[in-house]
């Protein structure tokens, strides 16, 4: 048993808004300096390292991954020395096994006939892409808000976890991880480009490269090149015969200032870029398995003179190796052309052509390339440049990545077990074959030989509040599992006009205290926001007290939430902490509502229940018994799925609403079953400008997986339909 006493918080608001604004910098722009020394007074964790270990992909001449390598057949050497192989596994990327098997057994040999089983969830994968876009830098961004809509809308799975960042943080609340397409779209919408350009308005046009090439390299034929098309451009010729001093050092200072002003812009640029990128790494480093990143760029600059830039880049292969991030990195220009060639811009007249300019696009092309092709190597991924498709780019990316070797050794030195060793690997007999892997690799913490594990505990450290916990709970960018907490948001439209979301929450009682046999108890604190894409938040706050009982022991607790709202896009956050012990658990869901008030025809979210099936259970239930709402949207193959809806704004005159309901099950955007076509009953209900709808599956016939419920409504009298989707998982 529970009780629950809802205390509404008007502070609540304040410290939420101000939680969320610091947590989400993690993507917004937050600098992070590549040398920080780690304080002394943090705490330091010190365990003997067992094995170090890495992740590989191994393809053929035409480029398809090579599946069913054993261990004997690579040849690992570290340092050109040649190392024994302690593991080897094939991983599926985002399928339900990858986070155990990316923690390598410790001992043992390997067991050969384990490496190629059949990999549990591997029809229902769930993949992690970030879309990094450098908007600091003058991409094509309608080309690339195109490509990204595509995706979103036909080539991800509906599984997925996507996420669009800006190197500018232009996105800001919406660039988080979701798959939501409402979401994803927003976010898209928001992308333009925002460097802070060069003013000045005259033909002589200097590139970034140009200007590092001036500035930091000091290349007078480049330099005087452009002097004599600003003097041509500007006509600073003065009178022959007379003293042309002056008009000529004014040519020269004009460019030297704006080589000086854009090579400043393009470090500033640069830097807060890569800084955002490794910022972007570091927070996604606690999701379980491997994560995809595409950088879209037009390049940058990064030679030896910038070392900080350098630095930089190589800082992020590093991040990426233990955060399990591949990147790979793309060319938003495409098949470059450089515009000081078109014979229609005519950017220096009077025939000012010269070898200076003719070498200049194609040195430029490298050296803005050359940085993307180093983040692609350092991190395993690859660098993409002149492809004019997009589609067809992560269409590649996706293929190449959905599989890929876990090798692990045990190193010999100290060398090796940082990471700084230079590693091999090839395939024995198959000169053919690529082998692709990250130039880093990473330690894997052994706490089993090291006994108890050394914490040196800071003098400084701040004991945390509840009230902090909560809300740092409620802010952090991914939900945190140490209490385990589902959530399920749903919307629907009251009677009086107003939007109510419905938002259901759930722990299992063996997570709590409970369990302590002493323990009669637990009480806990819980709050919660709505957040709106404008910045508009509805809050709660809640106390919950949970008893032992033995007759509920193995049910969940289940409680519920309702806030009205405006039509929007919005995220819904909870965070709880139980007061005995202080552990917190959070979860976040989006949910866009519509504005249904301007008569436009649609659903509310489909609302899940589960009823288990009885023996000799012939059919499905014929009448709408009550059954408790599923948060979690998990459901035994044995049982049946209760859904229930609600359809707004049916046209109803001059005869009764007629609304035509389609229900599919879906598996990688593909149906698994269909449900007959049925009619929504109008006699059962007198505001039929809100008609119910409800009706039951049988799961039996459904394997294990991952799934969508598909519900399409269709006004046969308005020719208007409606459609609302759920993720369901059958167990």
């Amino acid at each position: 048993m529970y009780q629950l006493t809802n205390m509404n918080s008007r502070a609540l608001w304040l410290a939420t808004v101000i939680t969320l604004v610091v947590n989400f910098q993690a993507v917004t722009g937050q600098q992070i300096s590549p040398n920080k020394p780690a304080s002394q007074d943090d705490d330091v964790l010190r365990i003997k390292t067992e094995l170090v270990q890495t992740d590989l992909m191994v393809f053929d001449k035409q480029g398809r991954f090579v599946e069913g390598l054993r261990p004997e057949q690579f040849e690992l050497s570290v340092d050109g020395k040649a190392q024994p192989i302690s593991i080897l596994e094939r991983v599926i990327s985002g399928s339900r096994t990858e986070a155990s098997q990316l923690a390598p057994a410790l001992a043992g040999p390997v067991k050969s006939s384990d490496l190629n089983s059949p990999i549990s969830g591997a029809t229902d994968n769930r993949r992690i892409v970030f879309f990094f876009l450098d908007d600091l830098s003058e991409s094509s961004l309608t080309r690339t808000r195109t490509a990204l809509s595509d995706f979103v809308e036909k080539q991800a799975s509906p599984n997925d976890q996507l996420a669009i960042v800006s190197a500018s943080g232009q996105i800001g609340f919406l660039q988080q991880l979701t798959d939501n397409k409402a979401v994803l779209r927003a976010a898209i919408n928001r992308l333009n480009y925002k460097r802070n350009t060069e003013t000045f308005a005259g033909k002589t046009s200097i590139s970034e490269y140009q200007a590092n090439q001036i500035t930091d390299h000091g290349d007078r034929d480049l330099f005087n090149y452009l002097v004599s098309s600003t003097i041509n451009e500007y006509q600073l010729l003065g009178t022959k015969g007379g003293d042309n001093r002056g008009l000529s050092q004014l040519a020269v200072n004009m460019v030297k200032n704006r080589t000086h002003q854009i090579n400043s812009q393009s470090r500033a640029a640069t830097n807060d870029t890569l800084s955002v990128l490794l910022s972007l790494m570091q927070s996604s480093a606690s999701l379980p398995g491997r994560k995809l990143v595409f950088l879209i760029s037009d390049g940058f600059i990064a030679d030896s003179r910038n070392t900080y830039v350098m630095e930089m880049l190589h800082q992020v292969g590093s991040v990426a190796a233990p955060a399990g991030i591949i990147v790979y990195t793309m060319d938003a220009r495409g098949t470059f052309s450089d515009p000081e060639v078109d014979a229609g811009r005519n950017a220096f007249p009077d025939g000012m052509a010269s070898g200076t300019s003719a070498r200049m696009p194609s040195l430029e092309s490298s050296a803005m390339r050359e940085p993307l092709r180093i983040l692609a190597d350092d991190t395993g991924g690859r660098a993409i440049l002149n492809s004019n498709s997009f589609t067809e780019a992560f269409q590649q990316a996706i293929d190449e990545t959905s599989s890929y070797y876990l090798l692990a050794w045990r190193p010999d030195t100290e060398e090796q077990r940082s990471g700084k060793a230079r590693i091999r690997v090839s395939v024995k007999d198959h000169p053919d074959f690529r082998v692709r892997l990250r130039r880093n690799y990473y330690a894997h913490a052994d706490k089993s030989n090291s006994g108890k594990a050394e914490k040196s505990t800071s003098t400084n450290a701040v004991a945390e509040t509840p009230e902090v916990a909560l809300l740092t709970t409620l802010g952090a960018l991914y939900p945190r599992r140490t209490i385990p907490t589902a959530l399920s948001v749903g919307y629907m439209n009251s009677p009086d006009q107003d939007l109510v979301l419905n938002a259901s929450m759930q722990i299992d009682r063996a997570d709590l205290q409970l369990a302590d046999k002493n323990a009669k108890k637990s009480e806990i604190d819980v709050i919660g926001a709505a957040i709106d894409d404008r910045g508009l938040i509805v809050t709660f706050k809640q106390m919950l007290t949970v008893v032992s009982d033995a007759s509920t022991q193995n049910q969940p607790v289940v409680w519920h939430q309702r806030l009205r709202v405006q039509p929007g896009l919005y995220q819904v956050r909870v965070a709880l902490r139980e007061r005995s012990s202080g552990r917190t658990g959070g979860a976040q869901q989006w949910i866009e509502v519509p504005d249904f008030s301007k008569g436009t025809f649609g659903m509310s979210t489909l609302f899940l229940a589960e009823r288990k099936a009885e023996a000799g259970d012939a059919k499905l239930s014929a009448s709408p018994q009550s059954i408790g709402v599923d948060v979690d949207h998990r459901f035994s193959r044995m049982s049946v799925l209760r859904f229930q809806t609600y359809v707004y704004n049916a046209a109803q005159s001059p005869t009764p609403p007629a609304i035509e309901i389609q229900v599919r099950v879906l598996l990688n955007n593909r149906a698994v079953m269909t449900v007959a076509k049925t009619r929504v009953p109008t006699d059962t209900t007198k505001d039929l400008a809100r008609l119910p709808y409800w009706s039951e599956l049988a799961l039996d016939s459904l394997p294990p997986g991952r799934y969508v419920l598909q519900v399409t409504a269709t006004d046969l009298t308005a020719k208007a339909t409606a459609t609302q989707e759920t993720h369901l998982v059958i167990e």
